[in-house]
């Protein structure tokens, strides 16, 4: 028994890139998705501009511990709001695949009467 005798009996063709793009095409977004995506863009571009506002201390000074001789880009704050902000774009995009499915379903039930 011959192991690549398998494979080729088994493997399917990868999809074209036409019908990649037709498969892709097919699925609609309501609004709840498309404010979903567009506020993680604009989160994920606060987050990196927070990091930079809000830099971390990199050293502190001998003298005064308080005080910060170099700063370095905030990486806990950009990871935070990016993580916070996956969540909550997470929740909305879910609820407006639900809210597609119901109105999917509204529509073969009317279409059905």
């Amino acid at each position: 028994m011959n192991m690549f005798d398998e494979i080729d009996k088994v493997k399917k063709e990868l999809p074209t890139l036409k019908k990649v793009t037709t498969e892709v095409k097919s699925h609609n977004l309501n609004n709840y998705q498309i404010i979903s995506l567009v506020t993680f863009g604009i989160a994920f571009c606060v987050g990196i501009i927070f990091g930079n506002l809000f830099p971390a201390c990199g050293t502190t000074s001998n003298i005064y511990s308080s005080t910060c001789s170099t700063t370095e880009f905030n990486f806990s704050l950009t990871l935070s709001i990016w993580f916070i902000s996956f969540l909550v774009c997470v929740l909305f995009y879910g609820m407006g695949h639900i809210i597609s499915i119901l109105e999917s379903i509204d529509k073969k039930l009317t279409k059905n009467k």
